[in-house]
């Protein structure tokens, strides 16, 4: 696995990034904040959400080129400025 920026690494055909969340609250606003990105990019990554550690992992690739895309990266973007700005 390569480590990218931010802390995302590269796996297989995807890059992929775990956040940890320690308030509720904030879990709900994130995953709302995923599903809206999800319809506004028209993007599907797959999502794990672990409850016990309250942690959300994202895994994002194209299938269509089988590998990570300009939408790929756009969307890893838009998820680190939503946790850098709700600190």
């Amino acid at each position: 696995m390569e480590k990218l920026q931010n802390g995302w690494i590269k796996s297989g055909k995807s890059i992929v990034k775990t956040y940890f969340i320690d308030d509720w609250d904030k879990i709900t606003e994130f995953l709302i904040f995923i599903t809206n990105t999800i319809k506004n990019l028209d993007h599907h990554p797959d999502i794990l959400f672990h409850t016990a550690s309250k942690s959300i992992t994202i895994f994002l690739t194209t299938h269509s080129t089988s590998g990570v895309s300009e939408k790929d990266l756009e969307f890893s973007k838009r998820l680190d400025d939503w946790i850098e700005q709700n600190k």
